[in-house]
């Protein structure tokens, strides 16, 4: 239906013109309008034609349209319809006014013709006016209107009280003089009436018309005082016509009688009498409707008299003939004392103490039938009971108590037994039958019957109470078997149970489950007493079976075994379980039967006070013997199955015993078999350390072997509170599975194996532990050996930790490491955590372990602080991140480093805080090729060299010479290696023995075959007359390098490059452990390999032939001794003696002077090892900030140099990718090209960490070009584009702007004169600019982050990133000044620049449109200056957001 539209909303009534209404509501009219025209469109045009519906349509919108345009200029004229209201308002004003006088004028003209004319006035009554305005009174006033209209006056207030006075006197009088009936002796006599109050049936009030004798009282009121208290709600129960009416009669009765007050009292009890009875009768009818049914009945009501009714009506009684069972009640009026209240009388009669509870009067203060009947049923139930207590007595030890309410008779069956188990009788207050029950559970059958039998004859009482008995046992074990994770059954599939002794026990028994034992249960026999029961026990073995009995094993019989066979039928001594040994039960003592006689005598005499009854503590239902047998079948029984295990493997036990505490069973093993792998003496002495060993089981929080061995004090003593006692525990937790048992004791085994490896190397390293010459306990701390696992801690604050213990699923040692105390850093050893763990198995050696750990803790340290970061876009590919430096473990003494997966580092690790440092590209057996994926590191060898300490190493260190320098070194150095196994063997620790004879290891080498390398020496010599020393050698084999003889010299014993004598590692033997070592024969005294055989002649080997060592003729390469002994001129600490006095840049003097000479670039420099001392490594790996760099990042130095070569190694390929010009330079170690008017020259600084740039203009245009302006692109460089992150494509977009025109170029140099200007800009800047030279995250949406961020066009455009940041202003607290990112396109050849439009549904932000607009209204005069730097300053002044 259309909208309604109230013509009255709105509406201001009064105006001719009509009223006015909202513009909001007059268009929510018009919308409503259209909505509904459109929606009966909707509905109405399917069912018309096509023409129709067309016709339809344009009337619709032609319609509307008129609607809304008529709206429209509504709207329109409502925009000047304030004055034509003001002239409308003045309108109404006028014509109102005008309305009005033509009125006043027609009023006066009707009244002058019609009204006046006929107006009379009466004669004026001038002396009641004259009266009335002279005296103020109206005395002529005629008396028969004074007599009629004007009251008499009332009498005063004291004749009142004096009236009132005299009548309560006379009152007073007239009832002292009167006889009162004693139920009215309550009375109040006060304002000339007395009032009667008979509590709780009538108030009367009365008073006297006179004070003659004779006249009769009058009754004034009539109050009536019985109430319904349960449905009465307070409301009166007489109408106020009945009211009335007796009191008329009352009023008729006190006229003309002698006794009149007695004639009112009895007819006003007589009618309460009856109205009680009346509320008594309806509580009666609404008991029966609503609660108590057929129960009650009344048997007779008569009005005013009497009232009897019945209870305990039961309609399913068997014999309804006897009328003497039932209970009558009746309530009457006394007949011999009309002032007595209702009597109450009960059949069969009660005795005197019985009635007393209920009373034989009904209590008018409170009348209640259901009260009356519970109170009766009360009393009668309590007599009821007290009989049944008397029968029940006799079949019960207990006493039996009635008590609670509602009352109930508790009868304990059971002795001891909770409330819960008694018999529970109770009568029934509706039906009057008695009610058995027990709380324990409900639906009992025997109580059922028991029930039946006490409403009845109660015959076989006794078999029935014994019945229950046997009931309650069983609920008993059932309950408690609940509390335990075990199932109760009273019955089980047993196939043969014919002849079979369970058909011997009682047939109330049941079978309980032991718990985790599938096929044990335990039998519950109950047997019956006269007044208890007794519990009896069986342990029953059962086997799985089908209904036929086949016995197949479960995983080949696909169905189920459903049936069980009985097997073996053990009784259990209930005594010995519960009286055993630490298995008592209970504490109180038994006291024999005389001893018992003998305290209730004194009892009786009062010479001893009885103590208070004892409660049974526990759980309800709960069998303490039954829960404590279960328990004990469930320990013993898989402590007998392990038993039996272990002496399948030869383990030799005691059996199955009670704790020495008592706490618990435990198997006590005697002695342990020895172990594989150990000798039969180290076996023995574990076995005399076990003091003992036992097996247990834990039951919470989960079921598990607890094994516990106990060891004598350990030889190892530790720092640990807990390990200080003179005896060691070992647990073991292991998962309890009954059905694999075999891995138990497998497992214990493998402990055993465990403690008996540990304890076979720790027994080893005690010895040497507790030697002081071996200072091993300055090194390590042993933090804990419990036998299983030895923790160690060691460094120099002893916060480093190292765990050992023996895995016996891989026959081998696990080492763990962690850290302990305050430590600021993880343990630096965590890298070399497997090099650990496989040198631990091969050795078994913890002298040599704790040695290593001490003496390369330092330099591990300074490895991890080695920055292990990724860095996003430092490479060409954007997308791949590239980890800073990766640690590659080789061995415990050796590392590679990584830089970027370009440059590697060789580690070694040597003893006296010696490290070894050499390029790790360069392949150990030929430095002509590098290792796959790295390459070499140009000025390596010269950046090591500034980090020599010479009083670390000084004695090993030798200069180079100039021939050297140029030169490679002759393969006469070999010798130097080889006449070191002529000097006497020294003694060494075992730690080098054993590294000595580790053999080949090889921990990077390149692709060809490690253990077949080519002789280098003979690949490089070929064609070139070799040294004379050489024929000391022959001609060797591969095996010659590789730690085999070689027949030409039987002497020759030159280690593989990855053996242990070319790294050699740290050993006990500067702590003095003096053992032969055959790796001392290429270790010096301090474990530095010696120098040129011309340093020392002792130990110089006699040659046959003269060596003439200036004569050797030059090799293309280094020796083989360069590859294993670290002989060769690029070694400082190895240098021929020649060239001491000639290359002085690596002296200690000329480090501090900084005055040291570039050397020229050998290929195979960086291949020979450089020894370092810790604090020099440390030095060099440690992140700093030096004051000489233009930057302040912190970075370490070796991470510095590095990046510098980083960026110098791409530097060359960006100069031809970018078309820029390359310049030859006669230096490698200087990277030359050139634009259109400079050229450029990049070179490492001083210190080699980092590059600078030279730049100097092209001759021709060199007057172009200013001091300043070249100095500001060399701080440029050196501070924003070679430092950190050390990004290619940084340089990439350095490279693009300088190979920009010159006008562009100058442009440029001034937006890097801003930058490098900092917070310092322009003061009157509204911005400071940054130049982002790779495209940040932000601005990805132009380019891939990382990318660099300057791009051109074949000289046509040209794209550049800026970053502008809010200057001047200060931002809140814990916030960045606002900084937005923007990409300037610049065009060349029109000299124009504007804002690069956003990409293809990138939203238009509003510093985009602010730049934009900026950018567009920027007015530069048209030259041939560019315009680049106005615009950007333009920018930095009047951008606002």
């Amino acid at each position: 239906m259309p909208p309604i539209i109230d013509p009255h909303i709105g509406m201001s009534g009064g105006a001719p013109g009509g009223g006015t209404i909202p513009l909001a509501t007059l268009i929510d009219y018009i919308v409503q309008r259209t909505y509904h025209e459109l929606s009966v469109l909707s509905e109405l045009l399917p069912r018309k034609t096509d023409m129709e519906r067309k016709v339809e349509i344009v009337q619709f919108a032609s319609r509307t349209r008129q609607l809304f345009i008529r709206l429209l200029a509504l709207v329109k004229w409502a925009s000047s319809a304030t004055k034509v209201d003001k002239c409308s308002e003045i309108c109404n004003f006028l014509e109102q006014q005008s309305m009005w006088f033509v009125e006043t004028a027609d009023m006066l003209a009707k009244m002058a013709r019609e009204t006046l004319v006929n107006a009379r006035l009466p004669t004026f009554s001038l002396p009641c006016a004259i009266d009335v305005l002279t005296l103020g009174s109206y005395p002529r006033l005629p008396s028969c209107i004074r007599d009629k209209i004007v009251p008499p006056d009332a009498i005063t207030p004291a004749e009142k009280r004096q009236t009132l006075q005299r009548l309560t006197q006379v009152i007073q009088y007239r009832l002292v003089a009167t006889d009162l009936p004693p139920q009215m002796r309550k009375l109040k006599v006060e304002n000339g009436r007395v009032k009667f109050n008979v509590e709780h049936e009538f108030e009367a009030t009365l008073t006297l018309m006179g004070d003659s004798p004779k006249i009769p009282w009058r009754l004034l009121d009539i109050t009536l005082l019985v109430e319904d208290p349960e449905t009465g709600d307070g409301k009166s129960l007489v109408h106020s016509l009945q009211i009335n009416y007796i009191h008329q009669l009352v009023q008729s009765r006190l006229m003309d009688n002698e006794r009149p007050l007695h004639d009112l009292y009895r007819l006003l009890h007589t009618f309460c009498l009856s109205l009680q009875l009346e509320v008594l009768y309806s509580q009666t009818q609404r008991l029966i409707k609503d609660r108590m049914g057929d129960s009650i009945c009344v048997e007779k009501y008569d009005i005013g008299k009497c009232l009897s009714l019945s209870y305990w009506r039961d309609p399913n009684r068997r014999d309804r003939s006897q009328d003497a069972l039932l209970f009558r009640l009746s309530l009457h009026v006394a007949e011999d004392d009309d002032g007595r209240p209702l009597q109450i009388s009960h059949f069969p009669s009660m005795s005197p103490e019985e009635s007393s509870k209920v009373g034989q009067a009904i209590k008018s203060n409170h009348l209640s039938m259901e009260r009356l009947l519970i109170q009766t049923i009360e009393v009668r139930g309590l007599a009821k009971l007290k009989d049944l207590a008397k029968d029940l007595q006799r079949f019960t030890e207990g006493a039996c108590e009635i008590r609670d309410l509602p009352i109930a008779l508790h009868v304990p069956l059971l002795e001891p037994s909770m409330d819960s188990e008694k018999l529970r009788v109770m009568v029934d207050c509706q039906r009057g039958n008695l009610l058995a029950s027990v709380p324990t559970s409900k639906d009992l059958q025997e109580v059922d019957e028991l029930e039946d039998a006490l409403n009845g004859d109660r015959k076989n009482l006794d078999r029935l109470v014994r019945n229950l008995r046997l009931r309650l046992c069983v609920m008993r074990c059932e309950k408690s078997s609940q509390y335990l994770p075990t199932i109760c059954q009273k019955h089980l599939p047993f196939i043969n149970l014919t002849n079979h002794p369970l058909e011997k026990l009682s047939k109330s028994r049941l079978y309980i489950r032991v718990p985790k034992q599938s096929a044990f249960y335990l039998v519950v026999e109950l047997v019956e007493g006269d007044t208890t029961v007794d519990y009896r026990y069986h342990l029953l073995d059962t086997t799985q079976c089908t209904s036929d009995g086949s016995e197949i094993d479960i995983s080949e019989d696909p169905c189920p075994k459903l049936y069980l066979r009985a097997g073996r039928l053990i009784p259990l001594d209930v005594n010995s379980f519960i009286h055993g040994p630490y298995t008592k039960l209970y504490d109180e003592q038994e006291q024999s039967n005389i001893e018992s006689k003998r305290r209730k005598r004194k009892i009786m005499l009062g010479e001893l006070r009885e103590p208070a009854v004892k409660k049974t503590k526990g759980q309800p239902y709960f069998t303490p013997e039954l829960a404590y047998i279960l328990a004990s079948c469930e320990e013993r029984i898989p402590l007998v199955n392990l038993g039996l295990e272990f002496e399948k493997n030869g383990v030799v036990h005691n059996g199955v015993q009670a704790d020495c505490e008592g706490t618990c069973f435990c198997l006590s093993i005697l002695s342990m078999p020895d172990v594989d792998g150990l000798s039969e003496e180290m076996c023995t002495k574990i076995n005399n350390l076990l003091l003992s060993l036992k097996v247990r089981i834990l039951s919470k929080p989960m079921r598990n072997w607890i094994v516990e061995f106990l060891f004598s004090k350990p030889v190892l003593e530790s720092s640990n509170k807990k390990e200080q006692g003179p005896v060691q525990r070992v647990h073991i937790m292991m998962e309890l599975n009954i059905d694999n048992l075999k891995k138990v004791v497998k497992d214990i085994l493998d402990e055993w194996a465990g403690i008996c490896h540990l304890y076979s190397i720790v027994h080893e390293f005690a010895q040497m532990y507790s030697d002081v010459r071996t200072e091993l306990k300055n090194t390590v701390e042993i933090y804990s050996y419990d036998y299983r696992k030895l923790s160690m801690i060691y460094g120099p604050s002893q916060t480093s930790l190292i765990n050992i213990q023996w895995k016996g699923d891989a026959k081998q040692f696990n080492v763990s490491l962690g850290t302990v105390g305050n430590s600021s850093t993880v343990n630096p050893h965590t890298v070399l955590l497997s090099q650990y763990q496989r040198e631990l198995n091969h050795t078994r050696s913890l002298a040599q372990i704790c040695q290593v750990l001490h003496e390369t803790w330092a330099p591990m340290m300074s490895i991890n602080k080695l920055n292990m970061s990724l860095v996003q876009a430092a490479a060409t590919n954007t997308k791949q991140p590239m980890q800073s430096f990766t640690v590659i473990p080789q061995s415990t003494t050796h590392v590679r480093i990584a830089f970027r997966n370009i440059s590697c580092i060789d580690v070694h690790f040597r003893s006296n805080k010696i490290v070894s440092v050499r390029d790790g590209a360069y392949s150990l057996f030929d430095n002509s090729k590098a290792v796959d994926g790295f390459s070499p590191t140009s000025m390596f060898k010269h950046f090591l060299n500034k980090y020599v300490d010479d009083a670390i190493t000084g004695r090993h260190t030798h200069r180079m010479s100039t021939t050297e320098d140029d030169n490679p070194p002759s393969p006469m150095d070999s010798i130097d290696i080889f006449s070191l196994s002529s000097q006497p063997p020294s003694t060494g620790s075992p730690a080098s023995r054993q590294r000595g004879e580790t053999g080949l290891r090889f921990p990077m080498t390149p692709p060809s075959n490690p253990h077949t390398p080519a002789s280098p020496s003979a690949a490089r010599m070929s064609g070139v007359t070799p040294s004379p020393s050489t024929a000391l050698i022959g001609t060797p084999s591969p095996g010659t390098l590789l730690n085999v003889g070689s027949p030409g010299n039987p002497q020759l014993h030159v280690p593989s490059p990855g053996s242990s004598a070319f790294v050699p590692a740290p050993s006990p033997q500067s702590l003095g452990i003096h053992m032969p070592s055959p790796a001392s024969g290429f270790m010096g005294p301090q474990g530095l390999d010696v120098g040129s055989p011309f340093t020392n002649a002792s130990l110089a080997m006699p040659s046959p032939v003269q060596r003439n060592w200036p004569n050797s003729p030059s090799v293309a390469g280094p020796s083989p001794a360069s590859r294993h002994t670290a002989h060769s001129p690029g070694n400082p600490a190895l240098h021929s003696p020649q060239t001491q006095a000639k290359d002085g840049d690596h002296s200690k003097a000329a480090m501090i002077s900084h005055t040291t000479r570039m050397l020229p670039q050998r290929a195979w420099a960086a291949s020979i090892p450089t020894l370092l001392s810790h604090d020099a490594f440390d030095t060099l790996l440690t992140p700093n900030r030096p004051q000489g760099l233009p930057y302040t990042v912190s970075l370490s130095p070796l991470e510095r140099f590095l990046g510098s070569v980083y960026l110098r190694r791409n530097l060359p390929r960006l100069i031809q990718s970018e078309s820029l010009t390359p310049l030859r330079s006669t230096d490698p170690n200087i990277t030359s090209f050139k634009v259109e008017t400079l050229q450029f020259h990049v070179t490492f600084s001083n210190n080699l960490q980092s590059l600078h740039m030279n730049v100097q203009p092209v001759p021709e245009h060199r007057d172009q070009w200013s001091v300043e302006v070249l100095n500001i692109i060399q701080q440029y460089f050196d501070s924003k584009v070679a430092c950190p992150p050390y990004k290619v494509n940084a340089l990439r977009a350095f490279c693009r702007i300088l190979d920009t025109p010159i006008r562009i170029l100058k442009d440029c140099v001034q937006m890097m004169r801003l930058e490098l200007m900092g917070p310092n800009q322009s003061g009157n800047m509204k911005w400071s600019m940054q130049w982002c030279l790779t495209v940040p995250p932000h601005a990805a949406f132009v380019a891939p982050a990382g990318t660099a961020a300057v791009a051109k066009n074949k000289q046509i455009k040209m794209l550049l990133m800026l970053q502008f940041t809010r200057a001047n202003i200060q931002p809140p607290a814990g916030q960045d000044p606002q900084s937005i990112i923007v990409p300037l396109l610049y065009d060349i050849s029109a000299n124009t620049i504007q804002h690069m439009e956003p990409v293809r549904g990138q939203p238009q932000t509003p510093a985009y449109m602010a730049v934009s607009q900026l950018l567009q209204n920027f007015y530069h005069p048209q030259s041939a200056e560019c315009i680049l730097f106005p615009a950007v300053q333009h920018i930095m002044a009047n951008l606002n957001l």
